[in-house]
């Protein structure tokens, strides 16, 4: 798949905005790695058909085109490999979610810490933002990992926070101020 990325990273690895002509190798990248996707995403039992992939794609460009989310997809080599995006914006309080997914069998290469560094990066140079937070289900180190890498501080346990699949989840909270990405060591990347 050859389309002009929103964030290049290397010669290998993209961020592709949400369109229309991804839906299909998305949908297919959920339904590959479904099994392990859903024990760490809410949203995987309700994803069954292109169909609905395509109407998240069009909500997202929606919410993109506004300003109100930042919905991208990760190219690794021509294919979908995962997805970062901001999950919402606080405008008033210069401040944004980012949520993350990533194939299971790409894990543990630093991918998406190095994808994540860029996506920071990127919202702290464009956007007025004093603060980016990561939200991390209970028991899912390796997504814990990432945020702990790139310098974040963990603010504390926001206990049996999310409802998944009739189960309870505690929520780390991580954040990460603007001055402190500035003075940390992966600043220097850029």
């Amino acid at each position: 798949m050859n389309l002009r990325p929103f964030i290049k990273i290397d010669d290998e690895l993209s961020l592709h905005l949400a369109r229309p002509e991804l839906a299909e190798p998305v949908f297919n990248t959920v339904d590959t790695h479904r099994t392990y996707l859903r024990q760490w995403l809410p949203w995987v039992d309700s994803t069954t058909s292109v169909e609905d992939t395509k109407t998240y794609i069009r909500e997202s460009m929606q919410h993109n085109t506004a300003g109100t989310r930042l919905t991208t997809f990760i190219m690794l080599g021509g294919k979908i490999a995962g997805s970062i995006g901001v999950v919402h914006f606080v405008k008033d309080h210069k401040k944004c979610e980012i949520g993350y997914w990533l194939r299971e069998d790409i894990q543990g290469r630093g991918i998406m810490t190095k994808i994540c560094a860029s996506f920071i990066h990127h919202l702290f140079k464009t956007k007025d933002l004093n603060r980016i937070e990561i939200l991390v289900a209970g028991g899912n180190q390796k997504s814990r990992n990432v945020p702990l890498r790139l310098g974040f501080s963990s603010e504390g346990i926001l206990r049996q926070s999310l409802l998944m699949y009739g189960k309870y989840f505690d929520v780390e909270l991580f954040a990460l101020l603007k001055n402190d990405w500035e003075r940390g060591e992966y600043a220097w990347i850029f």
